[in-house]
């Protein structure tokens, strides 16, 4: 279970997106998955495509699973 927040810090200049996000506001908690599962590189297209699109980070939901 992931209940771990990560660290809201952001460098002052990171870009934002037209809805006013950057890409650490669509990141969530931290994963619990091994590294290199493949998990966080789709994790990773998921946040480019929902930031490019301006889509709210409220807005989406990521649901992932072992097996």
């Amino acid at each position: 279970m992931t209940y771990l927040a990560k660290p809201k810090l952001h460098h002052p200049s990171l870009a934002r997106n037209q809805a006013g996000y950057t890409r650490r506001d669509y990141e969530g908690k931290i994963s619990t998955l091994c590294a290199g599962c493949g998990h966080d590189s789709i994790s990773a297209s998921i946040i480019q495509a929902c930031w490019e699109l301006d889509i709210q980070p409220h807005r989406v939901a990521k649901l992932s699973g072992i097996g």
